[in-house]
């Protein structure tokens, strides 16, 4: 099947040994990969991971992404808790295809907090982190007058079993000059909500050697990818938020790869309305200390 014909949201992809994997947020108990050698023509492939019944998550597969870490192949997921809290939580296998089984019997991410879309960056010295959010309906402020977001990271174990120490923000979504508020369809207390959404943090570094942590939060109703830039390469910063959007179109959930050519490509959903949503995928490239698109690929 074409790209085009697949409706997905939050689409990851993994390229390895000649062949794309496209991993993306299910509705359902379990995941399936789709199979690629062009990525343009998509092949529907196994179910990749099932929930189990005696699980502490209840549903919501959200945001899968699958990381080659110390030979084996690790899926981040964020689940639905059966306590109302999400987390994301690790899961391990020994291919692409699966099956991914759980290297812990919880979320890696706190127990106590709402928390999605996390992500793996391994440093320069080999140490292991976490990016996530910390999402938004946990945080309400008054000044504001609205929920937001919370960007956060975390040293991970060398197994990935467990977080090591406190975690710490990177940001507050509403910090950024270019996100804004804006109205969600949930209700609290009987009131119409309104957040600053922090979704999908991803962390690369640039050839100069600064981190690039690209984010998705809403602009004038339109879902975007913004990005934050640690001069210094250190995940704690001081992190600079950039002054233009690197994606505005109402798309996003952004992650990077390299292609068979060894291109690097971005990958969002677009657009941000249902049932549209397909993975659009770009060309990019390296300019002033952060990302360009040069062309969309395909379609």
């Amino acid at each position: 099947m074409k790209r085009k014909d697949i409706r997905v949201r939050d689409p990851y992809i993994l390229f390895d040994n000649g062949c794309y994997y496209m991993y993306a947020t299910s509705p359902n108990r379990n995941l399936i990969c789709y199979v690629s050698y062009d990525l343009e023509n998509w092949e529907e492939g196994n179910t990749v991971f099932e929930l189990s019944a005696d699980s502490w998550a209840d549903r919501d597969l959200w945001a899968p992404e699958v990381h080659l870490y110390k030979g084996r192949f690790y899926m981040f997921l964020s689940l639905l808790g059966k306590n109302g809290l999400r987390g994301t939580q690790i899961f391990v296998a020994d291919t692409p295809k699966g099956p991914f089984l759980p290297i812990t019997d919880r979320a890696v991410t706190p127990l106590g907090q709402s928390c999605i879309d996390g992500t793996l960056y391994v440093d320069s010295d080999g140490t292991p982190y976490i990016f996530y959010s910390h999402d938004w309906p946990d945080n309400f402020v008054k000044e504001k007058d609205a929920y937001v977001g919370e960007i956060c990271v975390a040293r991970l174990s060398d197994d990935l079993t467990a977080i090591v120490g406190e975690p710490w923000v990177v940001y507050g979504s509403d910090e950024s000059p270019i996100s804004s508020a804006t109205p969600h369809h949930l209700f609290f207390n009987g009131e119409n909500t309104v957040r600053y959404g922090s979704d999908a943090p991803f962390v690369q570094k640039l050839s100069d050697g600064q981190l690039l942590l690209t984010w998705s939060p809403y602009l004038n109703d339109n879902y975007v990818v913004l990005g934050v830039i640690s001069k210094s390469g250190d995940v704690k910063g001081p992190w600079t938020h950039l002054a233009e959007p690197i994606y505005d179109k109402n798309g996003g959930h952004a992650m990077f790869f390299n292609n068979a050519e060894g291109k690097q490509c971005m990958c969002i959903h677009a657009p941000e309305q249902w049932p549209l949503e397909r993975a659009c995928i770009f060309e990019v490239g390296e300019a002033d200390g952060s990302i360009r698109i040069i062309k969309e690929i395909g379609f």
